[in-house]
């Protein structure tokens, strides 16, 4: 069997030939080697990796750096990650162990210094094991001290949250499939919580879904299947604060996120000339905390969890919560901004048909530069046309059923789903809601922790991965991610076919975050 592995490479400015061999290495910048196509390696008790890590030390041009924003995790594909980090001077193993049946990541680590001066043929010898967990799991770890509730805070956001519109079902899924398709990268819980390239990245990736805040193409892409070369290219900010869809975002840790608001994010939201209150969402990748800043007093809602083991297979309550505020009906009863003035009366189907036929990116500007344009933009499903959901088993698990835009129905104050009051035992609204509980919830509270290696693990447990139920072209199908290429550009199936000619597996969408490839792809069940 086949060793395979991967080169992490951080540099403090020694050269080290790059990718093109035409230019240097940059201080403090992360780069990537691994023998094409399927990284082809060798173990730490091989003579071999010794050998191949003191050729790396001692700068020779033999290897073909490529330059990377961010240090490649462990992937399944992968027995082991090397990783060389001459700022820090030490050399790290990372690599699959199972362990009463259970897959788990096992970090060993050794100093540079050693390694140099070793009189030992492998470096296994000199590799310690790396214990502990991020001290970040825990919710109780926030710095902040008064909390409010969060039905205070979506009032006074303005959002009175009612049924889960058909975009919000299709936005669970893809946030869903987005963490599946980059579960490696979340898992890498270290990385992420020390890069902030990483996070930024990641954190990002999940606003935009949350804001439909997205480019849908008709096409196919060339960039499937995702391999543990792949990477998370998007354009991130480069700042911790910033606005986004009229709300201030606060990238931080969880037990950061207290002092973050109280001080740099108000410095922020008066160098922004900002008036008013400043609304706003602090997320850590593990929690997102809905804030208030007015007048100098901050409001907090508690920790909610964002990105849990089990965000592979199921919507989280912070994402639902995100997705509520950023696409909520919040135009109900409300007039349109009466400034806004479009100088020719449009009918609404004429207003409508040049909206679906607009080009995505600057549908996206629009809906953020008009109330009238906002209001139809999450109000439908911009972007995928004659697409009709049947099932709302991520908004509304209590029976799966959207029949009317107006049904009385009520939010789990844990995990944030919705039910139908007749899905419920109660005989109406109650005043208080924020102590009720869904039967599931009632029967045992979501998963809220995010462990290194966690979603990989908590996926090969289950592996059963749902898909939206839909109708397309007057046909019930299923909208599908797709893992892998369609039919027709893998001639191995055709080979090694047995009854018939396999499934197409066509891609009909491909998600863009800024024109960047986002790992998402999607096609209909044949």
């Amino acid at each position: 069997m086949v060793t395979r592995g991967l080169w992490n490479l951080h540099v403090d400015g020694m050269d080290f030939p790059s990718l093109t061999n035409t230019a240097n290495t940059v201080v403090g910048k992360w780069y990537r080697w691994f023998h094409p196509p399927r990284g082809q390696s060798s173990s730490p008790d091989s003579p071999t990796t010794l050998k191949t890590l003191n050729q790396i030390l001692s700068k020779t041009d033999k290897f073909k750096w490529e330059s990377v924003p961010f240090p490649t995790p462990l992937h399944f594909q992968l027995d082991y990650v090397y990783t060389i980090d001459e700022d820090a001077g030490h050399f790290t193993v990372t690599q699959w162990k199972t362990v009463n049946q259970v897959l788990h990541r096992i970090t060993r680590k050794a100093t540079l210094a050693s390694i140099r001066e070793t009189s030992h043929s492998t470096v296994d010898t000199l590799l310690n094991d790396v214990g502990g967990l991020s001290k970040h799991n825990d919710p109780s770890l926030s710095d902040i001290r008064d909390k409010t509730n969060v039905q205070h805070l979506l009032k006074s956001f303005g959002i009175k949250p009612s049924i889960p519109t058909r975009l919000n079902e299709l936005q669970f899924q893809l946030f869903t499939d987005f963490v599946f398709t980059w579960r490696f990268y979340f898992d890498d819980t270290s990385t992420w919580e020390h890069s902030s390239s990483l996070f930024s990245a990641l954190a990002i990736g999940i606003l935009r879904i949350a804001a439909w805040d997205l480019e849908v193409r008709n096409m196919d892409t060339e960039e499937l299947p995702i391999t543990f070369s792949s990477l998370p290219r998007w354009k991130a900010p480069i700042n911790e604060i910033f606005w986004f869809h009229k709300y201030l975002i606060v990238c931080c840790h969880t037990d950061q996120i207290g002092t973050f608001v109280a001080t740099k994010a108000q410095v922020f939201a008066r160098s922004t000339n900002h008036k008013g209150p400043v609304h706003g969402i602090a997320i850590s990748i593990r929690h997102v905390v809905l804030f208030e800043i007015f007048n100098g007093n901050v409001l907090y809602s508690t920790p909610i969890p964002l990105v849990t083991n089990t965000s592979a297979l199921c919507c989280s309550p912070g994402f639902r919560i995100m997705a509520y505020i950023f696409t909520s009906n919040r135009w109900k009863g409300v007039a349109v901004n009466p400034r806004e003035y479009w100088g020719v009366t449009i009918p609404t189907e004429l207003f409508e048909n040049i909206l679906a036929t607009t080009m995505p990116r600057d549908l996206v500007s629009m809906a953020q530069a008009s109330d009238l344009v906002e209001k139809w933009y999450y109000s439908s499903i911009p972007q995928i046309h004659d697409l009709k959901l049947q099932s709302f088993a991520l908004s509304i698990p209590c029976c799966g059923k959207r029949n009317t835009s107006d049904a009385t129905g009520v939010y789990c104050s844990v995990c944030y789903a919705w039910s139908h009051l007749e899905c419920t035992d109660l005989s109406s609204v109650p005043f208080a809601t924020d102590k009720l509980k869904c039967s599931d919830c009632q029967e045992s509270r979501p998963c809220t922790s995010l462990d290194t290696g966690g979603i990989h693990q908590f996926y090969r447990a289950k592996r059963g991965r749902k898909a939206c139920n839909v109708i397309h072209g007057g046909k019930t199908t299923n909208l599908r991610l797709r893992v892998s290429k369609p039919s027709s550009r893998r001639p191995e199936l055709w080979l090694i076919r047995t009854h018939g000619p396999p499934p197409p597996q066509s891609v009909d969408y491909t998600i863009f975050f800024s024109e960047t490839f986002s790992g998402l792809v999607y096609g209909f069940d044949e």
